[in-house]
């Protein structure tokens, strides 16, 4: 038996943590973490092409979609030919900012911004996409639409609060039936903005308990000229007032408007238009993309014609990277599984032929340190035979030199038996022996021996005992057993073998094994820590190999002390 600090030396020295194991290991995990990459990469490549193709297909959608919008305003609310021609003029350009405006707030996501602007028939830019407050508000024609460009009345500060509120109105509230109200009054001598207000609505009594205010949240005024004196009967003769925030709405809220604020590409068009400054560029971390087309206001009489340019800035690989998350994920969990599987069967592998390795030495060692006995006896009795002319004892020195080779060539066949059953190909057969037949077979050819010590051998049979293997190793394993009951027998002994049904008993009356060597006595070329019986016969082979052979059968086999000597269980 292995000493528990030799088993974990041993098992040290065999483990994958070697400088060869270490390197290939390292290499499966780079190779693994490789693969991965790689293939997170051309899946993340492959999705952001799509991407752009959807890029490119709001742009055009968004272009129609406004062509369409401006035709159907401009016949359902068609100025008269007799009105004055700067009325239909002012007429247009707030519209243009609206429909602007709104394809800007509508189109815009957290991964792709659109601008718009118009250029008109001299090439002069008209209207652009801005942050807009539109308004109806009633004078001599009737009831009109107002649009004020924020950015030319409130400062960036007051930008970022208005936007808030509109921002908080898209959004779930913390009381229901919340919502924020926003109204707005024109200068009464020009189409100026005069104020702004902001107030909250309550449906329900418990909601106006749990905000303890009922009054505006926040109002402007503007503080330029004479409109000082503004009042809230004012702002509320006006309708409520719709704010257009661009990319305000759409998944990326307030931080997308900002963005949105601080792209010079979206914001500062040419002045006038020049055809070679819109064109597509790709770059590696936003798309910029461009597209125009002429837009008319009406069929039936005489509009300014007017040409639409399209900006968006896209970020194809952020939304396919987001949008695959899950993937990478799992896909990450799936290598580590498959990397953790394969350093597993390579561990298994190498620690497998590390110890076969092992072995090998181990066995090798082992022989070479046996064969020096009998070779140091042969070279010794035939130095001896040389040198001594005595009949007699020559011919003693030969029948040692025989003995000492048949000693030799009885281990070198047990070391085939051993080198068979350690070959990872063998597999044994699958025939039924009868152990009762085996025996009996095995009995009559130690039949010499048994006569020589005078003992006696008893077989009791109470049912067969039937193995599933291959007859000529069960035939050796039992042969190395008998062997061992009578070379280790004393003189007049005895030999009593019980065949049962699942085992096998065989007892004899030698010379007891001591305690702490019983562990042992199957180990490999292990003979005792002293000779039982004072011969040189048996070299530690044969219970080595038997219990091998058991073993590979799936059978055990134990050695233990008895009353009357030895006795060895097979079952």
């Amino acid at each position: 038996m292995i000493r528990k600090k030799d088993k974990k030396a041993k098992n040290k020295r065999i483990t994958f943590h070697g400088e060869m194991g270490g390197k290939l290991r390292v290499f499966l995990i780079l190779a693994f973490a490789a693969v991965y990459i790689l293939s997170m990469l051309l899946a993340t490549w492959v999705d952001q092409l799509g991407r752009r193709n959807d890029y490119w297909e709001k742009i055009e959608k968004a272009d129609q979609e406004i062509w369409d919008d401006m035709r159907y305003k401009a016949q359902a609310e068609r100025i008269s030919a007799d009105d004055a021609a700067e009325a239909e003029d002012n007429w247009q350009i707030d519209q243009l900012y609206e429909e602007l405006s709104a394809a800007a707030l509508i189109n815009s996501t957290e991964y792709q911004m659109l601008s718009a602007a118009v250029y008109d028939m001299d090439g002069n830019l008209a209207a652009q996409s801005t942050n807009l407050l539109t308004a109806e508000i009633e004078n001599e024609y009737g009831t009109a639409a107002v649009s004020w460009p924020l950015s030319d009345y409130l400062t960036e500060k007051e930008l970022e609060i208005l936007a808030g509120y509109v921002d908080e109105n898209s959004r779930p509230h913390e009381y229901a039936g919340i919502t924020y109200e926003i109204k707005a009054a024109k200068s009464e001598e020009g189409s100026g903005l005069d104020a702004i207000s902001v107030r909250r609505l309550f449906y329900s009594t418990e909601d106006v308990k749990a905000a303890g205010n009922i009054g505006p949240v926040w109002q402007w005024q503007n503080t330029g000229g004479d409109h000082d004196g503004i009042t809230y009967a004012a702002l509320n003769r006006l309708q409520a007032a719709e704010a257009y925030f661009p990319g305000l709405r759409q998944n990326g809220g307030i931080e997308n408007w900002q963005e949105w604020m601080e792209s010079d590409y979206l914001q500062n068009y040419p002045e006038v238009y020049q055809e070679q400054a819109f064109h597509k560029e790709t770059g590696s971390i936003t798309l910029q993309m461009e597209t125009s087309s002429e837009l008319f206001l009406s069929d039936d009489y005489y509009r300014p014609e007017y040409t639409l340019v399209i900006r968006s800035v896209g970020y194809p690989w952020k939304e396919a990277v987001d949008s695959l998350k899950y993937i990478y994920l799992w896909g990450g969990i799936l290598t580590v599984l498959c990397a953790g599987l394969a350093l597993c069967v390579v561990e298994k592998t190498f620690r497998r032929r590390a110890l076969l390795e092992e072995r090998q030495r181990d066995f090798t060692n082992a022989i070479a340190h046996e064969m020096k006995t009998p070779l140091a006896v042969i070279r010794g009795f035939a130095e001896n035979l040389d040198e001594d002319v005595n009949k007699e004892k020559r011919k003693y020195y030969l029948e040692q030199i025989i003995g000492q080779t048949e000693r030799m060539d009885d281990m070198v066949k047990e070391m085939v038996y051993i080198l068979r059953l350690d070959s990872e190909k063998y597999t044994p057969a699958k025939e039924e022996i009868s152990v009762r037949a085996l025996l009996r077979g095995i009995v009559d050819a130690y039949s010499t021996q048994l006569e020589e010590k005078q003992i006696e051998l008893h077989i009791s049979c109470r049912d067969d005992f039937l193995i599933k293997g291959e007859k000529r190793f069960i035939e050796k394993a039992f042969s190395n057993l008998i062997a061992n009951a009578v070379d280790y027998n004393r003189y007049e002994g005895k030999i009593q073998i019980d065949i049962e049904k699942d085992k096998c008993v065989i007892q004899n009356t030698g010379e007891k094994i001591p305690e702490e060597d019983l562990p042992r006595v199957c180990e490999l070329f292990f003979t005792g820590s002293q000779n039982w019986d004072g011969s040189e016969k048996h070299f530690g082979i044969g219970l080595y190999l038997a219990e091998k052979i058991f073993r590979m059968h799936r059978l055990r086999m134990k050695i233990e002390n008895t009353d009357a000597g030895v006795g060895v269980t097979v079952g």
